[in-house]
C-alpha cells in the first residue's frame, strides 16, 4: 500500500526540486529557497507553493527543460507526467493490498492510490471511515500516489452516502473501471 524505500526517495527528490524551482520562480517563500529534503518542511508552505504549481501544470514543462535539476530519462517521464495530476475533493472509502479506493467527488471515478511512506490507513489514523479528504493524486511510474499534503475534513459519512460510495466502488470494480494508474 506504499512505494518501497527506494521509489519513496525518487519521489521526493524529485518533487521537493519542483516544489523548489517553483517556489524561486515566483519568489513565494525566501526562507525555503535551496529545499532538498522534506524533513522539516511547514506543511502549511509547502502546499502554498504546491497550490501555486497546480494553478499552471505548464511550469512543468518548464522546469523539465531548464536544467534546474539534473535528471535521466526516467525521471523526466516520471516529472512530466505530473501535468496528469488531479486535485480535488474524494472520498477515501475502503483499504485494499494494493492500495486505497478513492472516489472523486466531482464525476465518481475511482481510483486505488498507493500512499508514499505512510499507508492512507496510517495517515487517516482514528477517522472513520468512508472519509472526505482534500488531495491532489498524481501518476508515478505504474500507480497512483498523493503529493504528500492529504486534508482529511473529519466530517463522518451517514449511512446513505456511505452506502452511495461502497456501491460506486463495487461498479467500477466489477466494468474494470478502477484506475491503478493516470
Amino acid at each position: 500500500m506504499v512505494l518501497t524505500d527506494e521509489e519513496a526517495e525518487q519521489f521526493y527528490d524529485l518533487w521537493i526540486a519542483l516544489l523548489d524551482f517553483v517556489n524561486q520562480k515566483y519568489k513565494l517563500i525566501k526562507e525555503l529557497y535551496g529545499m532538498t529534503s522534506p524533513k522539516g518542511l511547514p506543511l502549511k508552505s509547502v502546499a502554498f507553493i504546491s497550490s501555486k504549481l497546480w494553478e499552471d501544470k505548464d511550469i512543468i514543462d518548464e522546469f523539465v527543460l531548464s536544467g534546474f535539476k539534473k535528471m535521466d530519462e526516467e525521471e523526466i517521464a516520471i516529472v512530466s507526467s505530473w501535468k496528469r495530476a488531479i486535485h480535488g475533493k474524494f472520498i477515501v472509502d475502503r483499504h485494499l493490498r494494493k492500495g486505497s479506493v478513492l472516489i472523486s467527488v466531482d464525476n465518481n471515478e475511482v481510483y486505488v492510490v498507493k500512499g508514499i511512506y505512510s499507508s492512507w490507513k496510517e495517515i487517516l489514523g482514528g477517522y472513520p471511515m468512508p472519509q472526505i479528504v482534500e488531495a491532489t493524486l498524481m501518476p508515478f511510474r505504474d500507480v497512483i500516489i498523493h503529493d504528500g499534503i492529504v486534508a482529511p475534513y473529519g466530517v463522518c459519512l451517514g449511512r446513505n452516502m456511505s452506502e452511495q460510495s461502497k456501491q460506486t466502488y463495487l461498479a467500477a470494480k466489477s466494468n474494470g473501471n478502477l484506475h491503478y494508474d493516470l
